[in-house]
């Protein structure tokens, strides 16, 4: 198998470790960056020497949501770029549903499949190789070889969910937001037990015992020694499904709640570019 990586994050570097020699795979990679620091190969190399091309590229908050110049840009890149019309472009960004749509309409040569990251920064390789499923939106002529993909990669048993573009963009958000109110959450009860003498470890124990709840995101303060989300990616996309929301004409009382609450105990200056 021949992969290429635009962008060397920590999303586009996670998927290079999966397929390196290194995890035992015996992909063969080739990885670009506009940073000259980063880049391994060029962007040429990395197009038409693979059949698979990772594109992970921020899609930064603005006003309207998200900021998908640096994708279209990649993108425009790629086309300019590409001398065959067999490989497939991955988009790994997080894009409001419908985006893709546009895209590949907009881009009509390339062969676009909408392919979510599930990785938290901190821990995104070891969450790469141990992922519970991969989520694939676009044609099925195109989403079937990389569910092949993923499958000569990860065994057969592997659950790869197939399905359109805008469904596959939608998991993504409903991952984040969940995980945003879920904090929010446990940071409200947390305010009460502190005023309440109540042994807050013991009762996150309780709490978890019942296999519904699950055992992410429910640390008060969070993993940075912090009170409320922060990050590169749970506020922004917390803040692109609520524009997003308004454009549609629904409200999301729920979604607005834990934004709310994270703005009253996460330090302003956290969050200060998404205000």
């Amino acid at each position: 198998m021949k992969i290429g990586v635009i962008g060397r994050g920590f999303v586009g570097s996670a998927v290079e470790f999966g397929f390196s020699a290194q995890c035992g795979c015996s992909a063969q990679i080739k990885s670009f960056d506009i940073d000259p620091k980063k880049s391994k190969d060029s962007l040429e190399e990395t197009v038409n020497e693979s059949d698979f091309i990772f594109l992970s590229v921020p899609t930064p908050s603005n006003s309207y949501g998200i900021d998908t110049s640096y994708l279209v840009k990649a993108l425009e890149n790629i086309v300019n770029t590409n001398k065959r019309n067999d490989n497939i472009i991955l988009i790994r960004s997080t894009i409001i549903p419908g985006t893709t749509k546009i895209l590949q309409a907009q881009f009509s040569s390339l062969n676009i499949v909408f392919n979510p990251e599930f990785l938290t920064q901190r821990s995104a390789k070891y969450d790469f190789i141990n992922q519970s499923r991969f989520v694939l939106g676009g044609k099925d002529i195109f989403t079937n070889k990389v569910a092949d993909l993923y499958r000569w990669r990860f065994g057969k048993t592997i659950r790869v969910i197939q399905t359109n573009y805008e469904t596959a963009e939608m998991i993504k958000y409903m991952n984040n937001c969940f995980f945003s109110a879920k904090v929010a959450f446990m940071n409200e009860m947390k305010l009460v037990a502190d005023k309440c003498d109540v042994d807050w470890d013991t009762a996150v124990e309780g709490f978890v015992s019942d296999g519904r709840i699950g055992h992410s995101h429910i640390q008060v303060p969070g993993p940075d020694g912090k009170f409320g989300f922060g990050g590169d990616c749970l506020p922004k996309d917390v803040k692109a499904m609520l524009e997003f929301s308004k454009k549609l004409g629904i409200n999301l009382g729920t979604l607005k709640g834990a934004w709310e609450t994270n703005l009253s105990v996460r330090p302003k200056e956290d969050l200060k570019k998404y205000l």
